[in-house]
């Protein structure tokens, strides 16, 4: 299985340099244009298995589940997770030094890698505080009873 990657959705590209730069890539780097729409970033997400990371969150989450609807039969849509950043740059530095040592679902610690595989949505606060709740699962997964 591959690694995790992050994919930065233009919004955020400016913080690429805040995640680690070889699991790392922005629109631009996968071939979308700048204007690429949020529907093509989550397609190109799944075809990279990577994390979607925006700060533009409601819209993100709305194209997530038209994708997932897209499912064929015996054919898997599920994301591979979404990191949803405050607007603002600076905040988003703040927030992001220890976002890593502050993952936690369903009571237990958790890395990236666990966001990627269990295909988590993490919502960062302000605060720096990040909320952890499970995106919703295609329906080839939610009828094969997956995790």
């Amino acid at each position: 299985m591959k690694p995790y990657r992050f994919l930065l959705d233009r919004d955020v590209s400016k913080a690429a340099s805040l995640f680690p730069a070889r699991r790392t890539r922005t629109v631009a780097d996968v071939g979308l244009p700048e204007n690429a729409k949020d529907a093509a970033i989550v397609e190109r997400a799944w075809e990279l298995e990577a994390i979607i990371v925006t700060a533009n969150g409601d819209d993100f989450l709305r194209e997530a589940r038209k994708f997932l609807r897209s499912t064929k039969r015996k054919d898997c849509h599920d994301l591979f997770g979404l990191v949803i950043l405050p607007n603002k740059y600076e905040t988003q530095k703040r927030t992001l030094e220890e976002l890593g040592a502050r993952l936690s679902f369903r009571n237990r610690r958790i890395s990236w890698d666990e966001v990627w595989r269990q295909n988590l949505c993490v919502r960062v606060k302000t605060t720096g505080n990040p909320e952890v709740t499970q995106l919703p699962r295609c329906f080839y997964c939610q009828k094969a009873g997956a995790s």
